[in-house]
């Protein structure tokens, strides 16, 4: 904890003080919680960012499209656009936010709503009409928002920056005090190394305390063997041959770094802030930065970048979440008879 956050102590405490009192009010019942009769899966977290929530989508996503309309909603942090935003095929950043388009682009089949307020946007997507699969409807980062309740809540916290030793807000990074865990079905550790030992993963648990209702599962990220652009696609191996200029936006490009140093490559790391909305200034920085070189991102980043960037130089580095010890069917399976779908 830096000098800086520590003089904000006497905000942490007022901070602490009104969202545990929210929470209290929430639990008797005085504010009441909306629920809804069809499936939704919810999936948040304690902290404000970096532990993976889009990934995590991402694999839902994937795991139900086949069988059901999905339909995602999210408050598409960084958008212009004012109001409930249904995404179309000519969707941009700026009228969704870039992880609602990055879902969009990749699942072209699904539905992606954006609003502020969680009760209008689902208030509008219950009023699409039906297609000719059953609709199941996913809740991006949502954890605090008890205005309205999911059918089941996973919650989502980082294996090297777990909420368990972080500090309320402005402190720390937490959004609310840990006790808030209770109200998840289960806890999905994220971006663990891919040598965790089982002692490891003990001690997590110990640390975490689980309730007698949750289960607990472990989860890495698996970067694919290929980079893409809207044009094309080239395997990952190009890479060790040239220099080239990695542009992350997001709050935690650590294992993103690791990954492609772990290969020995060689490139130049420009860091910007979570979900940055890149100026036109910053575009001309990337290009003289990379100076006719290779520009690598991630694909949330790459939403933002390509409509302003527009070069065939530009290319992103497909990521997915992989459930440790063959545990997604059991993951998988909680979920579902949550939902009442299985």
């Amino acid at each position: 904890m830096n000098i800086f956050r520590f003089l904000l102590f006497p905000f942490a405490i007022i901070y602490m003080f009104l969202t545990s009192l929210r929470n209290v009010f929430f639990s008797l019942g005085i504010f009441k919680e909306r629920k809804y009769d069809v499936p939704v899966l919810g999936i948040g977290n304690l902290s404000t960012g970096g532990t993976g929530k889009s990934v995590a989508i991402n694999y839902f996503i994937a795991h139900f499209k086949s069988r059901f309309t999905v339909n995602v909603l999210s408050r598409g942090y960084g958008r212009t656009s004012k109001g409930f935003q249904i995404g179309e095929v000519e969707s941009t950043a700026n009228q969704l936010g870039d992880e609602p388009l990055m879902f969009l682009k990749q699942y072209p089949e699904i539905r992606v709503g954006v609003s502020n307020s969680r009760r209008i946007g689902m208030k509008n997507l219950l009023e699409l009409p039906l297609l000719d699969k059953p609709p199941v409807y996913l809740w991006d980062d949502c954890f605090q928002h008890r205005w309205v309740k999911p059918s089941c809540m996973l919650l989502l916290t980082s294996f090297d920056k777990p909420f368990t030793k972080d500090y309320i807000l402005p402190v720390g990074n937490l959004r609310e005090l840990s006790e808030g865990i209770s109200r998840a079905d289960a806890i999905i550790v994220t971006k663990c190394p891919k040598d965790i030992t089982q002692a490891q993963k003990n001690a997590f648990k110990e640390r975490i305390q689980l309730k007698r209702h949750q289960s607990l599962f472990f989860s890495k990220i698996r970067y694919a063997e290929y980079i893409v652009n809207s044009e094309r696609r080239m395997s990952l191996g190009i890479l060790e041959k040239i220099s080239f200029v990695v542009v992350t936006g997001i709050a935690d490009p650590k294992q993103l770094l690791d990954f492609l140093k772990s290969k020995f490559l060689n490139y130049e790391h420009l860091k910007y802030g979570d979900h940055h909305i890149f100026s036109d200034r910053d575009i001309e920085n990337i290009k003289v930065k990379s100076n006719g070189r290779m520009v690598l991102t991630t694909q949330k980043d790459y939403m933002r970048l390509y409509q302003k960037f527009n070069s065939d130089l530009l290319f992103y580095l497909p990521i997915k979440m992989e459930i440790l010890d063959g545990q997604h069917e059991a993951l998988n399976a909680l979920v579902e008879e949550k939902l009442g779908i299985n």
